[in-house]
């Protein structure tokens, strides 16, 4: 629970702060520590988004709290609300899409940043190395290279234009 409110506050933070389309910026409040990230759009994540719902966002995988990278979905792990959303129950919401969102780009802000910037290749973000198997995965290959899934990811941390159709096929399975 306590970890769940800092997350809370520190989204609210970026939100509020130092947000604009490409940049996050959180500042703890005392002015001590100030982390820059570069960041793809988060408006094109709500394609990429159901992406890796399907693929990681089991109840047995990052659909759990204590994970690291974190994945809410209509499927599996929900945020805490009064709507009555339960696995299985409704739509992803905004909010879980803006929560998969922060844990994407959090799990390695730096490395996000020099792979937004375009100084290293999206496969050394642990998002792609990991179910590509190109670091070990516990759950094993999640995405295979040049699959549907691969495209749309790359396609949005490139930030050359986001490969809807791959999205659109990654997300329905395919």
């Amino acid at each position: 629970m306590r970890s769940r409110l800092r997350l809370l506050a520190i989204t609210a933070v970026l939100l509020s702060i130092g947000c604009d389309e490409d940049e996050l910026t959180y500042d703890d409040g005392g002015g001590i520590r100030v982390t820059t990230i570069l960041a793809p759009d988060q408006g094109q994540f709500t394609m990429v988004s159901p992406v890796f719902e399907l693929r990681c966002g089991s109840l047995d995988c990052h659909g759990q709290p204590g994970r690291p990278l974190r994945i809410y979905s209509g499927l599996g792990l929900r945020l805490p609300n009064d709507a009555g959303n339960l696995p299985g129950v409704n739509a992803t919401t905004p909010d879980e899409i803006a929560e998969n969102y922060y844990s994407v780009i959090g799990l390695e802000p730096e490395e996000m940043s020099r792979v937004v910037a375009g100084e290293d290749p999206p496969t050394d973000l642990l998002i792609l190395a990991k179910p590509l198997m190109l670091e070990s995965h516990k759950g094993g290959p999640a995405i295979a290279p040049g699959d549907t899934a691969d495209l749309c990811i790359t396609s949005w941390l490139l930030g050359a234009g986001l490969d809807t159709t791959s999205c659109a096929a990654a997300a329905s399975g395919f």
